[in-house]
């Protein structure tokens, strides 16, 4: 169940004693208890892959997002839609923020202040009060309510969160 999350995209190889083409594409939509993996596949079959005796394997896909720098302005990149993608991307384990009214995340690293990362953006209620500041490198991607997965960010988004975090900020220390 861990090595196949639901939303895995798998490509087939093959598949023992049935008739799909090879490098038919799905996702999967559960792992039973004794280790089937449930897949919805692209011509519309939902048959079960066996891991023991099928060939198959997990499709890396990449998903665009915009991506924050402190002191730089954002850029629209790709990276891998998978955990180690994200946490590469903001440099440790990353924590999933949903300051805004739209279906997007805020990914940064969970420990970015602890660790002493270079002060990025801040981040405004919507009366314009500061409600945090992120440190580190941070993306914003696309986070419908009915999917359990990061995806692209649309371009309608991609411009409104570059307008929004278009101009790098500078923070300065002060004692009370």
């Amino acid at each position: 169940k861990k090595k196949y999350p639901i939303g895995t995209v798998v490509k087939l190889d093959n598949m023992q004693g049935e008739k799909l083409p090879k490098g038919l594409k799905g996702k999967v939509t559960k792992v039973d208890d004794i280790g089937q993996i449930h897949v919805d596949w692209e011509n519309g079959s939902s048959l079960a892959l066996n891991a023991e005796v099928d060939s198959f394997y997990i499709v890396k896909e990449k998903m665009s997002i915009l991506y924050i720098e402190p002191n730089k302005y954002p850029r629209v990149i790709e990276i891998e839609n998978t955990l180690e993608g994200m946490q590469s991307v903001v440099g440790g384990n990353i924590e999933l923020l949903y300051p805004y009214d739209d279906e997007v995340a805020l990914v940064c690293n969970d420990e970015g202040k602890i660790n002493g990362e270079t002060l990025n953006r801040a981040i405004f209620d919507e009366n314009g009060n500061v409600i945090d500041i992120i440190a580190g490198n941070f993306f914003i991607a696309y986070a419908p309510i009915e999917s359990e997965n990061l995806l692209s960010l649309p371009n309608n988004l991609k411009e409104k969160y570059f307008n929004i975090f278009q101009y790098p900020e500078s923070f300065i220390s002060t004692k009370n």
